[in-house]
């Protein structure tokens, strides 16, 4: 493929965005019908092949919850989550009944307040599409939604996950060697609020956006592989907001930094990492294309034990195939326990399976999860595997 211009690749993202909002309403995708315009839109054989096969098959209709509606009318406040467990036994096949594939495909049906969902069965399968029946003509009818991307429902609740998604959680080791840093702060203060001016080292030239923002931070507590016991990285205590003023300047490299929040203590030694883009909460769940087998790290708000809607940190990430909006089942290794039938012998207890995980935010070692159900106590150390 020809390399495009800057103006032509906007132009075509520009179209596509157009023909998607038209067609998005009826469930056809529009990469299927807009040839790909760049590198970055490009869908590989395989993705159209994977995204043919679960619109054309559907799912068999003993996966669908007892009291799945025939049709829903999408409302302010839904998320996917909540509609695929009004429509599966398992929420996480939602891909296979809606027909829809993978983010990475960069071109996801979006669900907006307002769309009716009508549910398609047909032959022992079962369908969902933005239009009644599965055959007949369908008229396309152009229209603007303002503001589409955002007005779209999301995935999971975002004030469950809100400070996680933009504020560094668990560092590792390399980060923290690396991170620039606070070396001095005016002599009247010890610790800095807002507005203050702050100098720091470790700010690389080709970072040092005058106007760039950068979180403050501080490692505080080591979190610890549960099954190694060795640690996967530092929990950062987020401290505040510091905004550069003026890049590395002298012998010693010093940055110029003004605080724009402050919310711990700040001073010297605090530590920098720039302010990340905030993570998306619009993906589809989905089990794992892999299987994975790890352990729940840490708890969010408990210390060895939880429940539901609390995140917890996984000591598995993408380097286990993990990616957001995969699903995971939650399980307990079975007990020892004695059967007194047989002279107190020692017996082990099935596994127990007791809640899903969604992952939201992916690191190489590391992943967080909202854990979505859960009938039993969250416990670190519990199993984190690939549903079934």
């Amino acid at each position: 493929m020809r390399d495009l211009t800057k103006e032509q690749a906007a132009s075509g993202r520009r179209l596509y965005a157009f023909t998607h909002a038209i067609l998005g309403a009826v469930g056809v995708t529009a990469a299927a019908c807009v040839p790909a315009l760049a590198a970055d839109l490009a869908v590989t054989p395989a993705q159209h092949a994977e995204a043919q096969r679960v619109a054309q098959q559907g799912i068999a209709t003993s996966e669908l919850a007892p009291n799945a509606p025939s049709q829903y009318t999408v409302r302010k406040g839904d998320t996917l989550w909540g509609i695929s467990g009004q429509y599966l036994r398992q929420p996480w096949r939602w891909p296979e009944l809606w027909g829809m594939n993978r983010q990475q495909i960069r071109n996801p049906h979006l669900i907006y307040p307002g769309q009716v969902l009508y549910l398609i069965l047909r032959d022992g399968r079962a369908w969902l599409s933005t239009t009644p029946g599965a055959n007949g003509t369908v008229k396309l009818t152009p229209h603007v939604r303002g503001d589409a991307e955002n007005a779209a429902i999301l995935s999971i609740p975002a004030k469950d996950i809100e400070p996680f998604l933009i504020r560094p959680l668990v560092v590792d080791e390399g980060t923290l060697a690396t991170s620039a840093r606070i070396v001095a702060v005016p002599e009247s203060h010890v610790y800095l609020g807002r507005d203050d001016t702050a100098y720091a080292r470790g700010i690389a030239p080709d970072a040092a956006a005058v106007g760039g923002d950068w979180q403050a931070f501080r490692p505080v507590t080591p979190v610890y592989d549960p099954v190694t016991g060795r640690i996967l990285g530092y929990e950062a205590e987020y401290e505040g907001n510091v905004r550069l003023t003026r890049g590395p300047e002298g012998p010693s490299g010093v940055s110029t930094l003004r605080v724009t929040q402050a919310q711990q203590e700040m001073g010297v030694g605090t530590l920098l990492l720039p302010q990340p883009m905030r993570e998306s909460v619009r993906y589809m769940p989905r089990a794992p294309e892999t299987q994975v087998d790890g352990r729940i790290a840490k708890v969010y708000g408990g210390v060895q034990y939880g429940g539901a809607k609390q995140v917890v940190v996984l000591n598995v990430g993408s380097n286990a195939g993990l990616e957001p909006g995969h699903v995971l089942a939650l399980s307990r290794t079975g007990e020892v326990v004695k059967d007194r039938t047989e002279g107190n012998r020692d017996i082990v207890l099935p596994d127990e399976r007791y809640g899903l995980a969604f992952v939201f935010r992916v690191f190489p070692g590391v992943s967080y999860a909202l854990v979505t159900d859960a009938s039993n106590v969250i416990e670190v150390g519990d199993r984190v595997i690939s549903p079934r």
